[in-house]
């Protein structure tokens, strides 16, 4: 019951303070709370994310309806899953782990002129995490495949194929050993 007294004071406080704002402020706030929703809320909803998924509520995802998450993968905080801009996926097969802070997007933007690179062609490449994969935290991968059962050690930029079962470390990440040698 005193749990609940103190959270019904912090909300009225709340609403007190919002009854300050200006006009304009409660506009922005309002833009504010539709576009977290989109990214952080809504998104989870989406057809392909499968329901026994766990994502992270500090997780973005982004043009979901190019977005794949498979049965009992995980997607920690701050980890951005960006689908492809018109027509190249970005999928999380089952039971896959993203650590915190991964960034897996479907494409990159292209570099051949010379104005800036927010004007040039985006380069669209499907990017997927296979099954049962574990990527480790502040690990960045642009358009290829990290294979089922694979290990990316924390902090890896993944800029080619990573095979099955294979663990890969480094910036560029590069395949170290796979997972079940004995040596």
């Amino acid at each position: 019951m005193r749990d609940l007294r103190g959270r019904l004071q912090r909300a009225l406080r709340l609403g007190d303070s919002l009854g300050e704002l200006t006009a304009d402020e409660l506009a922005a706030l309002g833009v504010l709370g539709r576009r977290v929703s989109k990214e952080h809320i809504v998104a989870r909803r989406a057809e392909h994310i499968d329901p026994t998924a766990r994502i992270s509520p500090l997780a973005s995802l982004r043009f979901v309806e190019r977005v794949e998450i498979g049965p009992r993968a995980t997607v920690g905080p701050y980890c951005c899953v960006w689908g492809g801009w018109s027509r190249t996926w970005a999928r999380i097969e089952a039971d896959a782990l993203l650590s915190p802070h991964v960034v897996l997007v479907a494409g990159n933007h292209g570099l051949a002129g010379d104005g800036p690179v927010r004007d040039q062609p985006f380069d669209e490449l499907d990017v997927s995490v296979g099954a049962g994969a574990w990527i480790g935290a502040h690990v960045t991968i642009v358009g290829v495949r990290v294979g089922a059962g694979a290990v990316v050690g924390a902090g890896s930029v993944v800029t080619h194929d990573v095979p099955d079962l294979a663990i890969a470390v480094g910036s560029p990440a590069r395949v170290v050993g796979y997972r079940g040698d004995v040596r």
